[in-house]
């Protein structure tokens, strides 16, 4: 990857200012495919210094424009270390507390949460997403039409709280059990995130920083989120 295209790549993300979840991802996805050399890294954090010195208008928020400049730091980190600092781990219930772990990664998280489970029903998970809301963390929640009604569900409470929501209407189900985290962890597996998975039923949880996985399950969360409009 030349100069050229390196530029053009970062002033794509920073048009608005911000770094969008898809732009993150798109770029975690490029920077684990290519070497990240001393030399790349330098580059790449020059042209940045370069597009954020010269391209932010005036009247534009400092804060805003540093937030991208951190995010984009942050995936080279995460991309240039990731076989280092690789972290991953696998809970099962109901020997484990899963449930306590989901709530410590929601309440870590600092700018946003992305969650596509099928049901919500455990009080206290669903009390951490409120919490997480209030900090100003942004959270959007994929799930399904089978049981967003069904009594017990949090969802229509988490929805009426203003966080976002959208769920699949098809006549098919929107079985995931996945969130993510600051673009930093992802959590899947068996486990729902209701009670009785919790005590009774045999089920896993893994949680990972892998920059692909978080990359794969990025673009399907987007994807699902973009069909599910409606």
């Amino acid at each position: 990857m030349d100069r050229s295209q390196i530029r053009n790549m970062l002033q794509q993300t920073f048009e608005d200012f911000q770094m969008t979840r898809s732009e993150r991802s798109a770029l975690n996805q490029i920077f684990s495919h290519i070497s990240l050399t001393d030399h790349n890294l330098s580059l790449i954090r020059n042209e940045a210094f370069q597009i954020f010195r010269e391209n932010k208008p005036a009247g534009a928020s400092d804060i805003q424009a540093l937030s991208w400049l951190e995010d984009l730091m942050k995936i080279l980190a995460n991309a240039n270390t990731k076989e280092a600092t690789l972290s991953s781990e696998a809970l099962f219930s109901p020997h484990d507390d899963c449930s306590h772990r989901i709530c410590r990664l929601i309440s870590s998280a600092r700018k946003n949460i992305d969650i596509c489970v099928f049901t919500i029903t455990d009080d206290r998970v669903s009390d951490a997403i409120l919490d997480a809301h209030q900090r100003r963390v942004q959270i959007r929640i994929i799930t399904d039409n089978d049981k967003s009604f069904d009594r017990g569900s949090d969802i229509e409470r988490l929805k009426s709280a203003g966080i976002s929501v959208r769920i699949d209407q098809t006549e098919y189900h929107m079985h995931h059990k996945f969130a993510l985290f600051d673009s930093e962890f992802v959590l899947t597996g068996s486990y729902n995130w209701t009670r009785s998975a919790s005590y009774n039923n045999s089920e896993n949880l893994v949680i990972t920083n892998d920059p692909q996985l978080l990359s794969r399950f990025e673009s399907e969360f987007e994807k699902l989120w973009n069909e599910f409009l409606v």
